[in-house]
């Protein structure tokens, strides 16, 4: 959930009376004028299809990481159970 909001005395206050419920953990980004604008780069296809063409030459060589893999070390970090119901 992406909400915004303004400092007012040392507290964030939630733009369109946006409610999070209590005690939940957040990431507070501050953002330039400029980027409270335009946060976004606009759309590039040839990018996204370079990206996509590097990604698939690196499956094709072996160059990945399976996503068991990554969940085990995402769960190892967190101190989170390795399997479902552990």
């Amino acid at each position: 959930m992406v909400v915004e909001g303004t400092v007012s005395n040392g507290v964030v206050v939630l733009d369109s009376g946006s409610q999070i419920p209590e005690g939940s953990r957040v990431w507070v980004e501050t953002a330039d004028e400029d980027e409270a604008i335009a946060p976004f780069e606009p759309y590039d296809r040839e990018r996204e299809l370079a990206i996509l063409r590097e990604s698939h030459e690196d499956a094709i060589a072996g160059r990945v990481v399976s996503a068991r893999q990554v969940l085990k070390e995402i769960a190892l970090r967190h101190n989170l159970p390795l399997e479902p119901g552990e």
